[in-house]
């Protein structure tokens, strides 16, 4: 399963142009989103998007390729940060420098505006304490990867197969 670094910064890229306009929009909350948007594409489709590699930590679920894409779409100009306060958090809130196109399929447009609409105006904290509660977290041990597959263990409150 090799990673697909392009669909994973077109999806970051989208997200970014999506919720700019949204206060709780920093690093966190990008990182869940494109959890949610790999996990949700695989249970619907049994493929991931990006075919990331998250791993199980003691409070969250980390994308193994999150920060060094980040950085490199800072240092190539695509985005810039601005550290600012949410309520009594500081976070990095990232920006475009410009909008790309966009060319997603019907079924991964649909997937990933799902989960825009559904998480995005989430803070952090709370996304953090629903992403804790999905079943390839739950099956997981600590500091190993997740296992996709968990996606279909899920109740009625994570799954996506309604949709």
């Amino acid at each position: 399963m090799d990673f697909k670094k392009e669909k994973y910064i077109k999806i970051i890229l989208y997200i970014i142009s999506r919720c700019t306009h949204k206060e709780n929009l920093g690093k966190t909350v990008i990182s869940v989103l494109l959890y949610f948007i790999d996990f949700n594409y695989y249970e619907l489709y049994g493929e991931s998007l990006t075919n990331e590699i998250y791993l199980k930590s003691r409070i969250r679920i980390v994308p193994k390729h999150f920060n060094d894409t980040m950085n490199q779409l800072i240092r190539s100009h695509n985005l810039y940060y601005r550290q600012e306060i949410y309520y009594y958090y500081l976070i990095k809130r990232y920006y475009l420098r410009q909008i790309p196109l966009f060319n997603f399929t019907k079924e991964e447009q649909m997937v990933i505006d799902h989960v825009i609409y559904e998480l995005s105006d989430f803070s952090a904290t709370d996304l953090l304490i629903y992403q804790r509660g999905d079943m390839p977290y739950k099956l997981s041990n600590l500091d190993c990867e997740l296992d996709y597959n968990h996606v279909f263990y899920r109740d009625e409150l994570y799954s996506v197969r309604k949709y």
